[in-house]
């Protein structure tokens, strides 16, 4: 009997065994700390296709406003080419009337039986007259002769004009096809640079709410475990008869939800856009998101982020370690660390984390939180 008791002990405790060695236990689940870590890494990522996205954008650019020039000197080109064309046609039309007239006067003398040169002698009263009639009669024939001779150097330097087109025409063909090939490998470019970065972006957005979605869940396991904190030290105040106790701690827990709603707000904006002066719902900028997120649980503090750090100095709550920071604290900076200088502010959101509407192009975001640099501080504004 003591055996068979035995014996389906032992099979349980095989079975169990061998389930623990067929199905490990599940991986240690990410701390929010380490989801930040990624989350800060894909952003850095991003920011810098981003920057890659805008250089290629604007290299682009340039080369597209070169071949345009390119294009735009091949038009010119083509209508001086044309222009030069017409100059020739009229220069060679002009050559073939001045032969065709030098012609017709060779052959209206030789039909009428013009005058020779012993006519222009004998019809001559006195040597003056004789001088006279020889010249003009010499200059007719050179004139004409001499009209010729320049429309057709014209025509020759023009064509030497129109050759120089020509192969300019040709230099810039060449150099317009260059530049579209340019043009096209710079557009593949952008392209590829734009497809990495919008492969980034969705990797940052689900890592962002992987993010909130840890951070909503530790939120509620702490509240969970105060919850209890407080149930228990209820029932300890109740069980030694102290009432007065448990009113107080109905007190704190109350004023301690505050701060939580504060960052749940906050929260909630990640992903909106930046607008300066913006307060929301739909945009913000940095102390709109914050006088936001804070108006949402009846609290009222000025849209202004040197003001903002100015009220939680006057009530005493500034602290620089952030260790000292609770969850729904403001977090300021400052021009070279200056109070008298605030230009940031953001929500602590716990973990060395916060949220803040951080600059145009980037909008609500979540970070860590390091001192040091142009960091002044921070703490609650109630």
């Amino acid at each position: 009997m003591k055996f068979s008791r035995t014996l389906p002990a032992a099979l349980v405790s095989g079975s169990l065994a061998l389930a623990l060695a067929l199905f490990p236990s599940p991986a240690r689940a990410e701390t929010s700390a380490e989801i930040q870590a990624r989350v800060n890494e894909a952003y850095a990522k991003l920011q810098e296709y981003t920057m890659e996205l805008e250089l290629a954008n604007g290299e682009l650019q340039t080369v597209t406003a070169e071949l345009e020039e390119t294009r735009g000197q091949i038009a010119q080109t083509e209508e001086e080419i044309e222009r030069t064309e017409e100059e020739i046609s009229r220069k060679e039309r002009e050559i073939a009337q001045g032969q065709q007239a030098i012609s017709d006067r060779l052959s209206d003398s030789y039909k009428h039986g013009g005058t020779s040169l012993l006519d222009v002698v004998l019809g001559s009263s006195d040597f003056d007259e004789l001088f006279s009639n020889l010249f003009y009669a010499n200059r007719i024939a050179d004139y004409d002769a001499e009209l010729v001779e320049q429309v057709k150097e014209d025509r020759v330097e023009l064509r030497q004009q129109q050759d120089a087109l020509q192969r300019q025409q040709e230099q810039l063909a060449e150099q317009e096809s260059a530049q579209s090939e340019l043009v096209a490998e710079q557009q593949a470019h952008v392209d590829d640079v734009n497809a990495r970065v919008a492969a980034q972006e969705s990797y940052y957005e689900e890592l962002d709410q992987d993010l909130k979605d840890k951070l909503a869940e530790e939120e509620a396991i702490r509240i969970a475990e105060e919850e209890a904190r407080r149930q228990q030290e209820l029932q300890q105040q109740q069980q030694g008869g102290s009432a007065g106790g448990s009113a107080s701690g109905n007190t704190n827990t109350d004023s301690g939800n505050a701060p939580s709603s504060v960052v749940d707000i906050a929260l909630a904006q990640v992903g909106k856009p930046y607008v300066w002066a913006a307060g929301g719902p739909g945009s913000f900028d940095c102390s709109g998101l914050t006088s936001y997120a804070y108006a949402q649980v009846g609290v009222s503090i000025p849209h202004q982020s040197q003001q903002q750090y100015n009220l939680v100095a006057r009530k005493g709550h500034l602290v620089y370690d952030i260790g000292s920071l609770k969850p729904g604290d403001l977090v300021f900076w400052g021009n070279g660390g200056s109070a008298s200088a605030i230009y940031h502010v953001g929500v602590y959101i716990g973990g060395g984390r916060y949220v803040h509407a951080s600059s145009p192009g980037v909008g609500v975001i979540t970070s860590t939180l390091g001192t040091g640099g142009n960091y002044v501080g921070g703490g609650s504004p109630v």
